[in-house]
């Protein structure tokens, strides 16, 4: 059986990792004021993206568009009904977007069609596909992807991997650390979320206060705050490498970027955190992060994930 593994463009991984693995990429919808286009992890147009350096006005008018069940149903014709005999597409968290819902949908309804097409290809009539809930956003999803690539070439069966995904989506944690508080709290405040406040936002503009957000089992909170971007950012890595002492699910830490990812060449402390994790054999996947999730945190941010089984932050 051929396995497909499938991620929705908000999942921040390499390009490099995505081609070498062979992992499909489900475009997401994207307005800029009078622009539409299309995310689909393509790293020329995301670096341009980030070198437009939209100014405030435009990002707070930009929204993404998670395609509807009908267009991903195109998608999965066109590109992968006879690529694959079966589907493991994972998605961003259901809590923030309706993608897992869609895909679920269109996953149920698709499978008469698929069969047609892989008939006139010549080819067996056997075709399903699974949708998992990755709890997590961003870096996160790229854990579970992580993961889901390595059984893949490893020789797991279907059912192996599925249950291996459901059970590490409850482990993944994924730290944000936003360098624009203003658009953070905007974007949270049109979706009705309050991971952040108007008051925290007065006192954190007064103070270069930073709110570090904390992304696990579909659920978003703040979980502490530092003084100034590089403060926060310290904090995370310090974070993490805590947790590799104690102990990981998987040996990858996924870290995700909205913007030149030279700028993390001159963060204080990550020369050190990525020569930690070389030392430990963990593996550090480092990509900017996707023009999806930047529209929604803001130009600036920083995404850190892991999965473990017992965790707090430190």
């Amino acid at each position: 059986m051929e396995i497909g593994l499938v991620v929705d463009a908000a999942c921040d991984l390499p390009p490099a990792f995505l081609a070498e693995q062979g992992v499909e990429v489900l475009p997401i919808g994207i307005r800029l004021g009078e622009r539409q286009m299309e995310d689909v992890r393509d790293p020329e147009r995301t670096a341009a993206f980030y070198r437009e350096r939209l100014d405030r006005r435009t990002e707070l008018h930009a929204q993404s568009r998670p395609l509807e069940p009908a267009e991903i149903e195109a998608v999965v014709l066109e590109r992968w009904a006879t690529r694959y005999d079966h589907l493991v597409c994972m998605t961003i968290t259901a809590s923030r977007s309706p993608i897992y819902a869609h895909a679920t949908r269109a996953a149920l309804t698709v499978g008469t069609r698929a069969r047609e097409v892989r008939r006139a290809a010549g080819l067996p009539l056997r075709w399903g596909a699974t949708v998992v809930n990755s709890r997590s956003m961003f870096a996160g999803q790229g854990v579970l992807a992580w993961e889901a690539a390595r059984l893949r070439a490893a020789g797991s069966g279907l059912g192996e991997l599925e249950q291996r995904l459901l059970g590490l989506a409850e482990h993944i944690h994924a730290y944000l650390v936003a360098d624009d508080l203003y658009f953070i709290l905007h974007r949270a405040a049109r979706k009705g979320e309050r991971s952040v406040n108007w008051a925290s936002y007065a006192l954190g503009n007064l103070l270069d206060v930073k709110p570090i957000l904390h992304c696990h089992r579909d659920s978003t909170e703040p979980v502490a705050k530092a003084r100034g971007f590089e403060a926060g950012a310290r904090r995370l890595f310090d974070n993490v490498l805590a947790q590799c002492t104690a102990g990981l699910e998987v040996p990858c830490v996924c870290l995700s970027y909205a913007g030149d990812l030279a700028r993390l060449e001159r963060l204080e402390g990550y020369a050190g955190f990525r020569a930690a994790l070389q030392t430990q054999g963990v593996a550090l996947l480092v990509s900017q992060m996707s023009k999806t999730g930047a529209i929604n945190v803001g130009i600036g941010s920083l995404c850190v994930a892991f999965a473990a089984a017992r965790h707090r932050f430190s």
